[in-house]
Protein backbone atom coordinates (compact mmCIF):
# COMPACT_ATOMS: atom_id res chain seq x y z
CA UNK A 1 0.00 0.00 0.00
CA UNK A 2 2.79 2.64 0.89
CA UNK A 3 4.31 1.96 -2.51
CA UNK A 4 1.46 3.07 -3.87
CA UNK A 5 2.01 6.40 -2.84
CA UNK A 6 5.19 6.39 -3.36
CA UNK A 7 5.24 5.81 -7.29
CA UNK A 8 3.91 9.12 -8.86
CA UNK A 9 2.30 7.46 -11.21
CA UNK A 10 0.44 4.60 -9.70
CA UNK A 11 -1.39 7.61 -7.43
CA UNK A 12 -2.02 9.74 -10.40
CA UNK A 13 -3.78 6.17 -11.90
CA UNK A 14 -6.08 6.17 -8.66
CA UNK A 15 -6.39 9.82 -8.38
CA UNK A 16 -7.59 9.99 -12.03
CA UNK A 17 -9.64 6.69 -11.49
CA UNK A 18 -11.50 8.10 -8.73
CA UNK A 19 -12.51 11.28 -10.59
CA UNK A 20 -13.96 9.48 -13.43
CA UNK A 21 -16.23 7.49 -11.07
CA UNK A 22 -16.89 10.80 -9.41
CA UNK A 23 -17.68 12.32 -12.81
CA UNK A 24 -20.38 9.67 -13.80
CA UNK A 25 -21.78 10.46 -10.12
CA UNK A 26 -22.72 13.68 -10.62
CA UNK A 27 -24.08 13.03 -14.15
CA UNK A 28 -26.41 10.59 -12.39
CA UNK A 29 -27.27 13.27 -9.61
CA UNK A 30 -27.98 15.74 -12.19
CA UNK A 31 -30.09 13.39 -14.13
CA UNK A 32 -32.11 12.66 -11.12
CA UNK A 33 -32.52 16.43 -9.28
CA UNK A 34 -35.42 17.16 -11.45
CA UNK A 35 -37.22 13.60 -9.81
CA UNK A 36 -35.79 14.55 -6.14
CA UNK A 37 -37.25 17.96 -6.58
CA UNK A 38 -40.81 16.22 -7.78
CA UNK A 39 -41.49 18.34 -10.82
CA UNK A 40 -43.99 18.25 -12.71
CA UNK A 41 -43.37 17.21 -16.86
CA UNK A 42 -42.60 19.93 -19.08
CA UNK A 43 -39.44 20.82 -17.46
CA UNK A 44 -37.40 18.47 -20.06
CA UNK A 45 -36.30 21.04 -22.74
CA UNK A 46 -35.02 23.43 -20.22
CA UNK A 47 -32.97 20.59 -18.43
CA UNK A 48 -31.49 18.89 -21.81
CA UNK A 49 -29.17 21.71 -22.99
CA UNK A 50 -28.28 21.73 -18.88
CA UNK A 51 -27.47 17.96 -19.48
CA UNK A 52 -25.69 18.30 -23.27
CA UNK A 53 -23.32 20.76 -21.92
CA UNK A 54 -22.21 19.16 -18.41
CA UNK A 55 -21.92 16.14 -20.27
CA UNK A 56 -20.04 17.23 -23.09
CA UNK A 57 -17.35 19.65 -20.21
CA UNK A 58 -16.99 15.93 -18.33
CA UNK A 59 -16.69 14.05 -21.56
CA UNK A 60 -14.27 16.24 -22.53
CA UNK A 61 -12.56 16.58 -19.07
CA UNK A 62 -11.99 13.15 -18.43
CA UNK A 63 -10.69 12.59 -22.31
CA UNK A 64 -7.90 15.28 -21.51
CA UNK A 65 -7.10 13.65 -18.37
CA UNK A 66 -6.68 10.28 -20.29
CA UNK A 67 -4.92 11.74 -23.09
CA UNK A 68 -2.48 13.47 -20.26
CA UNK A 69 -1.92 10.07 -19.19
CA UNK A 70 -1.05 8.10 -21.76
CA UNK A 71 1.63 11.05 -22.88
CA UNK A 72 3.26 10.84 -19.48
CA UNK A 73 3.44 6.75 -20.02
CA UNK A 74 5.05 7.52 -23.21
CA UNK A 75 7.31 10.09 -21.78
CA UNK A 76 8.28 8.07 -18.93
CA UNK A 77 9.31 5.11 -21.57
CA UNK A 78 11.27 7.53 -23.63
CA UNK A 79 13.19 8.90 -20.87
CA UNK A 80 14.21 5.56 -19.78
CA UNK A 81 15.35 4.44 -23.17
CA UNK A 82 17.04 7.28 -23.72
CA UNK A 83 18.98 6.76 -20.55
CA UNK A 84 19.47 2.85 -21.14
CA UNK A 85 20.86 4.14 -24.51
CA UNK A 86 23.35 6.72 -22.80
CA UNK A 87 24.31 4.67 -20.58
CA UNK A 88 25.11 1.66 -22.70
CA UNK A 89 27.03 3.89 -25.13
CA UNK A 90 29.22 5.54 -21.91
CA UNK A 91 29.69 1.70 -21.49
CA UNK A 92 30.71 0.95 -24.93
CA UNK A 93 32.91 4.48 -24.79
CA UNK A 94 34.55 2.82 -21.78
CA UNK A 95 35.42 -0.81 -23.20
CA UNK A 96 37.00 0.95 -25.95
CA UNK A 97 39.41 3.18 -23.99
CA UNK A 98 39.55 0.15 -21.61
CA UNK A 99 42.21 1.21 -18.96
CA UNK A 100 45.35 1.96 -21.04
CA UNK A 101 47.54 4.77 -19.56
CA UNK A 102 51.16 6.19 -20.44
CA UNK A 103 51.24 6.41 -16.86
CA UNK A 104 53.17 2.89 -17.17
CA UNK A 105 55.11 3.84 -20.11
CA UNK A 106 56.27 6.66 -18.85
CA UNK A 107 57.25 5.08 -15.36
CA UNK A 108 58.62 1.97 -17.87
CA UNK A 109 61.40 4.48 -19.98
CA UNK A 110 62.55 6.05 -16.69
CA UNK A 111 63.94 2.77 -15.20
CA UNK A 112 65.88 2.63 -18.85
CA UNK A 113 69.65 3.15 -18.88
CA UNK A 114 69.91 2.13 -22.25
CA UNK A 115 68.76 2.26 -25.79
CA UNK A 116 68.24 -1.28 -25.62
CA UNK A 117 66.21 -1.25 -22.05
CA UNK A 118 64.23 1.08 -23.17
CA UNK A 119 63.21 -0.31 -26.15
CA UNK A 120 62.72 -3.54 -24.04
CA UNK A 121 60.69 -2.14 -21.35
CA UNK A 122 58.39 0.64 -23.93
CA UNK A 123 57.37 -3.07 -26.20
CA UNK A 124 56.67 -5.06 -23.33
CA UNK A 125 54.50 -2.18 -21.14
CA UNK A 126 52.22 -1.56 -24.34
CA UNK A 127 52.11 -5.51 -25.66
CA UNK A 128 50.78 -5.84 -21.93
CA UNK A 129 48.18 -3.12 -21.70
CA UNK A 130 46.93 -4.09 -25.60
CA UNK A 131 46.90 -7.77 -24.42
CA UNK A 132 48.58 -8.28 -27.85
CA UNK A 133 49.56 -11.83 -28.48
CA UNK A 134 52.67 -10.71 -30.55
CA UNK A 135 54.75 -7.42 -30.43
CA UNK A 136 57.84 -6.72 -32.92
CA UNK A 137 60.12 -3.57 -32.41
CA UNK A 138 62.19 -2.73 -35.85
CA UNK A 139 65.28 -0.76 -35.50
CA UNK A 140 66.49 1.79 -38.80
CA UNK A 141 69.73 1.69 -40.02
CA UNK A 142 71.31 3.38 -42.61
CA UNK A 143 74.56 1.77 -44.19
CA UNK A 144 76.02 3.21 -47.61
CA UNK A 145 73.08 5.62 -48.38
CA UNK A 146 70.31 2.35 -47.87
CA UNK A 147 67.79 2.51 -45.03
CA UNK A 148 66.63 -1.02 -44.12
CA UNK A 149 64.35 -1.23 -40.45
CA UNK A 150 65.66 -4.85 -38.59
CA UNK A 151 64.20 -6.62 -36.13
CA UNK A 152 65.83 -5.57 -32.50
CA UNK A 153 63.30 -6.60 -30.03
CA UNK A 154 60.45 -9.18 -30.41
CA UNK A 155 57.07 -9.66 -27.54
CA UNK A 156 56.39 -13.53 -27.60
CA UNK A 157 57.75 -14.32 -31.00
CA UNK A 158 58.50 -18.17 -32.37
CA UNK A 159 61.39 -17.35 -33.73
CA UNK A 160 65.02 -18.18 -32.95
CA UNK A 161 67.30 -15.79 -31.20
CA UNK A 162 69.98 -15.89 -34.80
CA UNK A 163 66.82 -15.05 -37.19
CA UNK A 164 67.42 -11.90 -38.87
CA UNK A 165 64.04 -10.06 -40.42
CA UNK A 166 64.66 -7.11 -41.73
CA UNK A 167 62.74 -4.76 -44.88
CA UNK A 168 64.03 -2.35 -47.34
CA UNK A 169 62.54 0.77 -46.38
CA UNK A 170 58.78 0.97 -48.67
CA UNK A 171 58.98 -3.28 -49.16
CA UNK A 172 56.09 -4.86 -47.63
CA UNK A 173 53.83 -3.19 -44.41
CA UNK A 174 56.56 -2.36 -41.82
CA UNK A 175 58.89 -0.91 -45.02
CA UNK A 176 55.78 0.68 -46.29
CA UNK A 177 55.20 2.32 -42.83
CA UNK A 178 58.50 3.32 -42.20
CA UNK A 179 58.91 5.29 -45.71
CA UNK A 180 55.85 6.68 -44.95
CA UNK A 181 55.79 7.53 -41.56
CA UNK A 182 52.12 6.65 -41.32
CA UNK A 183 50.48 4.55 -38.71
CA UNK A 184 49.25 0.92 -41.18
CA UNK A 185 46.13 -1.09 -38.91
CA UNK A 186 44.94 -4.02 -40.88
CA UNK A 187 41.89 -5.56 -39.30
CA UNK A 188 41.84 -8.87 -41.94
CA UNK A 189 45.11 -10.45 -41.30
CA UNK A 190 45.03 -13.56 -43.73
CA UNK A 191 45.55 -16.82 -42.28
CA UNK A 192 48.97 -18.20 -41.83
CA UNK A 193 50.33 -14.61 -42.41
CA UNK A 194 51.26 -14.85 -38.61
CA UNK A 195 51.57 -17.38 -36.44
CA UNK A 196 51.21 -17.20 -32.20
CA UNK A 197 52.63 -20.61 -30.88
CA UNK A 198 52.45 -21.78 -27.46
CA UNK A 199 52.95 -24.73 -25.33
CA UNK A 200 48.70 -25.52 -26.15
CA UNK A 201 49.16 -24.59 -30.08
CA UNK A 202 49.22 -22.61 -32.43
CA UNK A 203 46.75 -20.00 -33.83
CA UNK A 204 46.49 -17.15 -36.65
CA UNK A 205 45.53 -13.22 -35.21
CA UNK A 206 43.26 -11.36 -37.01
CA UNK A 207 44.61 -7.61 -36.51
CA UNK A 208 47.88 -6.26 -37.13
CA UNK A 209 49.11 -2.65 -36.34
CA UNK A 210 52.25 -0.83 -37.75
CA UNK A 211 53.15 2.33 -35.83
CA UNK A 212 56.64 4.14 -36.71
CA UNK A 213 58.88 5.23 -33.89
CA UNK A 214 59.77 9.09 -35.01
CA UNK A 215 61.22 11.97 -33.86
CA UNK A 216 60.62 15.42 -35.59
CA UNK A 217 59.37 13.58 -38.61
CA UNK A 218 62.38 11.21 -39.02
CA UNK A 219 61.91 7.75 -38.37
CA UNK A 220 63.82 5.99 -36.20
CA UNK A 221 62.04 2.51 -35.90
CA UNK A 222 58.76 0.57 -36.63
CA UNK A 223 56.57 -1.14 -33.58
CA UNK A 224 54.34 -4.07 -35.02
CA UNK A 225 51.46 -5.68 -32.82
CA UNK A 226 49.64 -8.12 -33.65
CA UNK A 227 46.06 -9.14 -31.73
CA UNK A 228 43.31 -11.32 -31.59
CA UNK A 229 40.70 -8.73 -30.86
CA UNK A 230 40.01 -5.46 -32.83
CA UNK A 231 42.76 -2.64 -31.90
CA UNK A 232 40.11 0.58 -31.20
CA UNK A 233 40.91 4.12 -32.22
CA UNK A 234 41.86 5.10 -28.75
CA UNK A 235 44.00 1.81 -28.24
CA UNK A 236 46.04 3.01 -31.80
CA UNK A 237 46.53 6.51 -30.62
CA UNK A 238 47.77 5.20 -27.31
CA UNK A 239 50.41 3.04 -29.38
CA UNK A 240 51.13 5.77 -31.25
CA UNK A 241 51.91 8.23 -27.81
CA UNK A 242 54.17 5.25 -26.38
CA UNK A 243 56.27 5.54 -29.95
CA UNK A 244 56.42 9.06 -29.44
CA UNK A 245 57.64 8.67 -25.49
CA UNK A 246 60.14 5.91 -26.86
CA UNK A 247 61.50 8.30 -29.48
CA UNK A 248 62.61 10.73 -27.02
CA UNK A 249 64.09 8.12 -25.00
CA UNK A 250 66.06 6.87 -27.81
CA UNK A 251 67.09 10.13 -28.81
CA UNK A 252 68.28 10.97 -25.45
CA UNK A 253 70.02 7.61 -24.74
CA UNK A 254 71.79 7.72 -28.24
Amino acid sequence: MISLFTDRYKLTLMLSSIFIAGVGYSLYSIYSLPGGLQLSSGFEPQFTRVYIIIGGTFLLGVLTLLYALRYKQEVVVFRDRALEASMGQQDTDQSGKSTISLDNIIQSLSQASSEKDAQQFALQAICKQLEAGQGALYRMIEESGKRRVELTLGYALSIGESTIIKYEVGEGLIGQSAASGNTLYVDDVPDGYIKIVSGLGSASPRHLLIVPVKRNNQVLGIIELASFTEVSEDQRKFVEEAAHLLADKIATTA
